[in-house]
């Protein structure tokens, strides 16, 4: 059994109080879920510092707790260790991954970043990769994967925390994998949260970078930087004595002018490799032709040249094609191997997916979320749709609220008809979410009850929307996706938005 001692190797400690050399049953940073005989991290979030429920843990049975030397200056609950570190936030992911043995030794690990396009890349580099005779776990916004187990990701983190990953990656080592597929966040890659630490990455896959999630990083330079902790990452050493004997690859997209900047934050013994459909990269699509059910392409790689088909539509997931065909190449696999899995591959659920039951008309769920993705999609389906485009979406509340009035512009500006309708309001006044995207959407000559309708309700907005289409048109359901819930100051709303579609569709007579 690990000792307090042994988890605390790799923690910055600045003092502990009380004996290090106990066993330790269990990692917990919610209070609720400390086992006795367990060690609880206090760590101060966004809404909920873990500080004040010290006492709690301690009531059910932690044997020790860490806290942050900066939080903490009460003196130490009876009956318990209590290490004050640096930070306690940096601390879990060594903690974590101490605590689990370390899997990721045991592991070919996969980290994947950018913008856009994270999601679908993990998942085709796990399918192909399965279908090249690699046995792979996949951590992704939409799924968790083990070997040929996959669950739904409820979770509301694209990348979770540094003890669910190691539990995962622990997971995936026991059920025989040989192949960890991470998409890792600019959130959980940033040194202020960490999650990512003890990955011990053999590859990094850098896709592309817009403005985005700047009300956290600050900036777009310190956004960049903290994505490009991942290739950064490709230097940790495993635990033990001397440097891990591995090859390394930092693959990517010579598309994006921030290229150099992630090749670059990569240790000199990585081997680097270069994607686009533009640029002369090592892996170069060209020959391309983009239809809404799919494309295919020919491509050029330092392993030879093939053609490539691909379920997916738009030019963009011709990139993220490009990327993990890069990696399923750089991992050994042959390119006749990699092409027949990429023709195989599905996207998942709530990219660009389709909706179909018998209605004249076309439906897709898609995540689009923010100014560049709605200018992405919109930009690549309107010159594929016969009829009308109809678009269906909300904005988050209290996120960034400047994107609001630019995605009803683009909306506005691409499609015929706009039907406004909650995302998650969280704590905001829904109407000004809304009010706030039409100002957009007038902007771009758009005008209420006609260029545009604001419905709350999102499942009254779906059927509005549905209800409206004629034969030909396109009915877009962006901002949803995947995700299992609309949230609201104080209740989450069960979703589902691919299954809402098709009973509102159900309710007009289609499918029935």
């Amino acid at each position: 059994m690990t000792t307090l001692r042994e988890l605390l190797t790799d923690v910055a400690v600045l003092r502990a109080d009380g004996p290090l050399d106990i066993p330790v049953v269990g990692l917990a940073y919610d209070s609720r879920k400390v086992l006795p005989g367990g060690l609880f991290v206090a760590i101060k979030g966004y809404h909920t510092d873990g500080h004040a429920y010290v006492d709690q843990a301690v009531a059910r049975g932690a044997a020790a707790v860490v806290v942050d030397a900066r939080q903490w200056d009460e003196p130490t609950p009876d009956g318990v260790t209590l290490v004050a570190a640096i930070d306690s936030r940096v601390a879990l992911a060594p903690l974590a991954a101490a605590f689990y043995g370390h899997p990721a030794k045991g592991l070919r690990t996969i980290g994947v970043t950018g913008t856009k396009g994270k999601s679908t890349t993990t998942d085709l580099v796990s399918q192909v990769l399965d279908s090249c005779g690699r046995k792979t776990g996949l951590i992704s916004t939409v799924d968790f994967k083990v070997g040929a187990r996959r669950w739904a990701n409820s979770t509301r983190q694209s990348t979770p925390e540094a003890p669910e990953v190691q539990a995962l990656l622990t997971e995936m080592l026991a059920a025989g994998c040989d192949t960890a597929v991470i998409e890792a966040t600019s959130h959980a890659l940033s040194a202020r949260w960490n999650r990512l630490g003890g990955c011990l990455f053999n590859v990094a896959v850098f896709l592309n970078i817009t403005h985005e999630h700047l009300d956290y990083h600050g900036s777009f330079g310190q956004y960049r930087a903290d994505k490009a902790r991942l290739f950064e990452l490709l230097g940790e050493l495993a635990p033990g004595r001397g440097a891990r004997r591995r090859e390394l690859w930092a693959i990517a997209n010579l598309d994006d002018p921030s290229c150099p900047v992630f090749l670059g934050a990569a240790p000199p013994a990585a081997r680097r490799l270069t994607f686009g459909i533009h640029t002369q990269a090592d892996v170069r699509a060209h020959e391309l032709s983009v239809g809404p059910a799919g494309s295919s392409f020919s491509v050029t790689t330092p392993w030879g040249s093939g053609a490539v088909r691909l379920g997916l539509p738009g030019m963009f997931n011709v990139s993220n094609a490009l990327a993990a065909l890069s990696v399923v190449l750089s991992q050994g696999a042959s390119l006749e191997q990699a092409t027949a899995g990429l023709a195989a591959a599905k996207g998942p659920r709530g990219r660009m997916e389709p909706v179909v039951q018998g209605q004249p008309f076309d439906v897709i769920v898609d995540y689009a979320h923010n100014p560049d993705s709605f200018s992405q999609v919109l930009g690549m389906l309107r010159p594929l749709t016969q009829g009308r485009m109809i678009a269906v979406f909300g904005s988050a509340g209290e996120r960034d609220l400047a994107k609001r009035a630019i995605q009803g512009e683009i909306a506005g500006r691409l499609c015929d008809l706009l039907v406004l309708c909650d995302e998650d309001p969280r704590g905001e006044d829904r109407e000004l979410i809304l009010a706030q995207i039409a100002q957009g959407a007038e902007r771009a000559g758009r005008r209420a009850g006609d260029g545009y309708l604001i419905i709350p309700d999102r499942a009254e907005a779906l059927r509005a929307a549905l209800a409206a289409a004629r034969p030909g048109d396109l009915v877009l359901l962006l901002g949803k996706g995947h995700e299992g819930s609309i949230i609201y100051a104080d209740h989450s709303l069960p979703w589902d938005e691919a299954a809402e579609a098709r009973k509102a569709l159900a309710s007009l007579g289609y499918g029935t």
